[in-house]
């Protein structure tokens, strides 16, 4: 689904919020009135995320309009619409509106068009104004190296053609970028918004008048102090008044949950002045406690300092390899120890200064050099490095006469093994390799304080994953063969504590229904949804039903790049810790999962397995629930549930509040695969891997009690009204199900009376040895409007009504004059 999907509770599109809109007002010519109208009907020009690498996109639903608008990056396009959702004077946000054809000036100064389109069309009650997000450093390439379209001045950045144009619409064009907004402070504002949908109720009304009181009296207080005043711990009071402006704090400076280093006034240059304090103080704290790698040795030379201590303080003669030193090495170390002062890093070897630093080899030599390694490096068939530096010496001598090379043979292998390891860009290298995978792979991680997406609190931001489970179950026996199967165990995390908040393990491969239930079981165990849940761009992810029922919600939806599992390192942590401490030891675990190659087929797990899927979930959800959640955090005292339950305390408002009711069921519900099923005879119906049968009640069961009804009631006769419909049926194991009911409803003292169309003749249907010689047919013509007809059917209806309870007697042969003569004239005379 593309962006902008309605909001299914309202059925509200983007062009119906601009209904009522009159355009011109907000200063639009008649081209740029059609442009937004356009836009709004239109599906979004592109969809963001095509050409990425390394960076997150997003569906991210609006709390100020009912829209789901796309984000193509964190540090961008979804921070600019968390603080743009804060607005309160927006009619409508459009996503990749049209695209427009601006005059650009290429690298060559040649004046030429090209195609544009911005990232959002924002309107409001004043404006209409064309936004376009970029990087930080990507706009300062552009004022480099296109200064006759991209300026920098002081009031930001400017694309100069596309204001131009957008300027004969009446649109004001801007350019925002990444630098505008941090995490911090994207961070605060989604926490401000879960607050907006909390009841004011009467004792939070209390403790905002209570801390607005203290406010006044003591001008600057932290949100800790305020809660220990207040003896409360709830601080959802104290942020619904930063939300609605009545007091202030440093949003760009401080997380609010870490509600004991913010400071809070009533004015918001006090607010900002403390903290600037309070955080310059911290600083001057760190940095009197900062251990700088030069006040400390090296860790490969601690064992030479130790025992050349050990020698100048006359405790031992014999150095590290058991060998006695000289008296000269003794004074030399006494020497060195006293002229330090006593510092013992002053006989730390010197061995890393020995030797010749510089480069050995002329400028020419060093480019072919890399020229060779990069070659090597970015082969698609993987040579080795040794492959590499024999190639280097087979072809040095030609390449000597070539390059004109001062030097008279190759360098050795271990100089060559350096220049391997030491050449800069191996990313590039590797994606030209192996591609993104590749890449991805060799990449150096990202530093921990330069993560854009912030996880200060529980339930803010969590992951969701599939994991094929390492762990062979037993399914069931059929025609004396056991069948078993790995099942797919799909989890949901929480990246600020880490606790596993939600499971679904099923023998079906991921699909939109795993989805569904891990959603369910999250709300069913918490009453609650993560604010932001972040998926891999499996299908199941971006299908229709999962988008809309997280926007149904008020859930965001990121996904993580392709092929970057780091991405997802709080889910894919769990999935090893499960297949070490949970599935390793249990029956049908074994090294013939990973290695089908290593054991016989006697000995494979599938052999062993005994558990069934019931079992093997009830003991994951106690291994879950019961031990790893209640198991401490990596660098943390507390467990991950202690960790949530703390945080939750702190911030009830954290996550999406959801109701376990028959609208959430409805939302999460799986919508029907197709319209029409197949009924398979005696089983049911097949779906998703499973039959729905009629309890009871399938053909040849209600067969055996329709004849026993047949025998109890003392039957003769039985009337089979249009059969000729039976005929329809081509198959012909149908047909002969159908005879073998028929039968039922005959026998030596009762008589089947067959009523139907000419298609009862259809041979096929009644060739069968058990209505051979015993089936009487009647063939009723059709019968015209006149006399001969009239007089034959008069007189059939007479022979048979004595034989009927009729009242009158004579209702047969009323009702034959009646549809003879009143009612065949409008159907052409015939009555079949």
């Amino acid at each position: 689904m593309a962006a902008q999907i309605p909001d299914r509770r309202d059925g509200v599109t983007p062009f119906d919020l601009l209904a009522d809109v009159n355009l011109a007002s907000l200063g639009l010519t008649p081209e740029g009135a059609e442009l937004v109208r356009q836009s709004a009907i239109s599906p979004p020009e592109r969809k963001v995320g095509k050409w990425r690498r390394r960076n997150m996109i997003y569906e991210v639903p609006m709390h100020s309009l009912p829209l789901v608008l796309q984000a193509e990056s964190t540090s961008g396009e979804y921070f600019f619409l968390v603080d743009l959702d804060r607005r309160d004077d927006l009619i409508a946000v459009l996503d990749q509106p049209m695209t427009v054809v601006v005059e650009i000036v290429d690298a060559r100064g040649r004046a030429t068009r090209t195609t544009y389109t911005t990232d959002y069309l924002v309107i409001d009650h004043t404006e209409v104004v064309a936004v376009e997000v970029k990087a930080e450093d990507e706009l300062e390439r552009l004022v480099k190296q296109r200064k006759q379209d991209w300026i920098l001045d002081e009031t930001g950045y400017h694309y100069l053609p596309a204001e131009r144009l957008f300027q004969r619409y009446g649109i004001r064009h801007t350019v925002v970028s990444t630098s505008a907004h941090s995490p911090v402070h994207s961070d605060n504002l989604r926490l401000l918004s879960t607050t907006r949908d909390t009841n004011h109720v009467r004792h939070y009304r209390k403790i905002r008048n209570g801390v607005l009181a203290l406010l006044r009296n003591e001008g600057v207080m932290r949100i800790g102090d305020i809660l220990d005043r207040i003896d409360e711990i709830d601080t959802t009071p104290i942020l619904q008044l930063i939300d609605q402006r009545l007091a202030f704090v440093a949003l760009d400076r401080v997380t609010l949950s870490a509600p004991h280093d913010v400071w809070l006034a009533l004015d918001e240059n006090l607010a900002r002045l403390a903290q600037n304090a309070h955080q310059k103080y911290r600083d001057t704290l760190l940095e009197s406690d900062e251990v700088s790698t030069d006040d400390v040795a090296d860790p490969r030379y601690e064992l030479d300092i130790a025992v050349r201590l050990t020698i100048a303080q006359g405790d031992s003669r014999l150095n590290k390899h058991n060998k006695p030193v000289s008296s000269k090495t003794v004074q030399r170390y006494r020497k060195t120890l006293r002229e330090a002062n006593g510092d013992v890093r002053a006989l730390e070897p010197g061995w890393s200064r020995c030797g010749n630093h510089g480069v050995r080899i002329s400028g020419m030599h060093l480019a072919h050099l890399e020229a060779c390694i990069r070659a090597g490096r970015q082969d698609p068939d993987h040579p080795s490095t040794a492959q590499c530096w024999r190639e280097y010496v087979r072809d040095f001598d030609e390449n000597r006469v070539r390059l004109e090379l001062i030097e008279t043979r190759p360098i050795p292998r271990s100089t060559f093994y350096l220049y391997w390891d030491s050449l800069p860009n191996a990313g590039g290298d590797a994606r030209a390799k192996g591609g993104r995978r590749l890449e991805n792979q060799v990449c150096d991680a990202f530093e921990p304080k330069s993560k854009l997406l912030l996880a200060t609190r529980a339930f803010s931001v969590a992951h969701i994953d599939h994991w094929n489970v390492d762990l062979f179950l037993y399914v069931g026996t059929v025609n004396g063969k056991r069948i078993t199967a790995r099942p797919w165990l799909t989890a949901m995390v929480d990246a600020y504590s880490g606790e596993v908040l939600a499971i679904w393990l099923s023998f079906a491969n991921p699909s939109k229904k795993s989805c569904s239930m891990v959603v369910r079981d999250c709300v069913r165990r918490h009453g609650r949804l993560p604010e932001l849940i972040i998926t891999d761009g499996g299908a199941e992810f971006k299908s229709t039903h999962f988008l809309v029922m997280l926007a149904t919600q008020h859930v965001v939806r990121g996904e993580r790049p392709p092929e970057d599992p780091r991405f997802g390192k709080e889910v894919e942590r769990i999935f090893g810790t499960f297949k070490e401490r949970f599935a390793r030891g249990l029956p049908g675990y074994g090294i013939s999962i990973e290695k089908s190659r290593a054991v016989s087929s006697a000995f494979r797990a599938n052999n062993r397995a005994s558990i069934n899927l019931i079992d093997a979930f009830s003991a994951l959800e106690a291994y879950i629930f019961n031990g790893y959640n209640h198991s401490p955090k990596p660098g943390q005292v507390s467990s991950r549930s202690a960790l949530t339950e703390s945080s939750l305390r702190l911030f009830p408002t954290s996550g999406r509040n959801v109701d376990w009711d028959l609208k959430f069921l409805i939302a999460t519900s799986i919508e029907p695969p197709d319209s029409n099923y197949k009924l398979w005879r005696g089983r049911g119906i097949h779906l998703n891997d499973k039959w729905y049968s009629s309890k009871g009640r399938d053909e040849g069961t209600i067969r055996i009690a329709l004849h026993e009804a047949f025998t109890y009631r003392s039957t003769r006769r039985t009337c089979l009204d249009e059969a000729h419909l039976l005929t329809h049926a081509k198959d012909p194991d149908l047909r002969a199900h159908i005879l073998e009911s028929i039968k039922t409803a005959c026998a030596i003292d009762r008589t089947l009376v067959i009523c139907g169309g000419y298609e009862l003749a259809y041979r096929g249907l009644f060739d069968s040895p058990h209505f051979s010689g015993r089936t009487i047919i009647y063939d009723f013509g059709s019968y015209g409007d006149n006399p001969v007809d009239l007089h034959d059917w008069i007189r059939i209806s007479r022979t048979v009504s004595p034989y009927l309870d009729l009242k009158p007697k004579s209702l047969l042969i009323d009702q034959a004059r009646y549809t003879l003569i009143g009612v065949l004239p409008r159907f052409h005379g015939l009555l079949g």
